[in-house]
């Protein structure tokens, strides 16, 4: 039997859910290399997706393709992934679950069409980072029916408060010396990546075999 029979998630589309979060780390961290008045406590991730701001660097078109083109992107190859994902999912609650993950990749992708200079950004940028803890929180309250996944479980519920917090202080001016919102962002945008990568690797470990088909 090879190796992609033996482990579905080790085929073309199930290898997706591991590369198409690094498309949009590294388009960021280039843009970040194009705009080197750009400060994590001071700017905004979606300042990097700005077409005409020269204040955080020169070529600023340049810049906001590489941004935008890295969110758009993966929030496409994403898309294909968890669809492929869902339909082998026979879980009725893992996949009302996948549900506001789906409304997660659609928003990122929009963050990148609708950058951050036209109207329209903020309400994209509200519904991605509205949607995809609805998604960890119910696959988790799930996983809680499988004593082997209870500390996946416990980490799916867990990790969007701590997303929350971040915000929270943020606004509340709990962190006075963050003026932008890039590390709130960043912080839950790492957190959704890793809840991606864990349910990835308990898939190809064997461990989802109870809601998840191999066949």
């Amino acid at each position: 039997m090879s190796e992609v029979k033996k482990h579905p998630a080790l085929s073309r589309v199930g290898i997706l859910g591991l590369i198409g979060p690094l498309v949009a780390l590294v388009c960021i961290i280039i843009a970040i290399a194009l705009a080197p008045m750009w400060t994590w406590e001071g700017n905004a991730l979606s300042d990097l997706g700005h077409w005409f701001r020269t204040d955080i660097g020169p070529n600023p078109s340049v810049r906001a393709f590489v941004f935008c083109f890295g969110l758009v992107t993966t929030g496409v190859i994403l898309f294909y992934f968890t669809f492929w994902f869902f339909r082998r999912v026979n879980d009725t609650i893992t996949k009302i679950g996948l549900l506001p993950f789906f409304s997660a990749l659609i928003f990122l992708i929009l963050i990148g069409v609708i950058a951050e200079n036209y109207n329209g950004h903020y309400e994209v940028s509200v519904g991605f980072f509205f949607c995809f803890p609805w998604a960890m929180w119910i696959v988790g309250i799930g996983l809680f029916r499988y004593k082997h996944l209870w500390w996946f479980a416990v980490i799916s519920i867990i990790l969007p408060f701590f997303c929350v917090y971040m915000w929270a202080g943020w606004m509340g001016g709990f962190f006075p010396f963050w003026i932008g919102n890039a590390i709130p962002e960043i912080t839950t945008a790492l957190s959704a990546i890793g809840w991606l990568w864990i349910m990835w690797f308990l898939f190809y470990k064997g461990q989802l075999n109870d809601i998840v088909s191999t066949e």
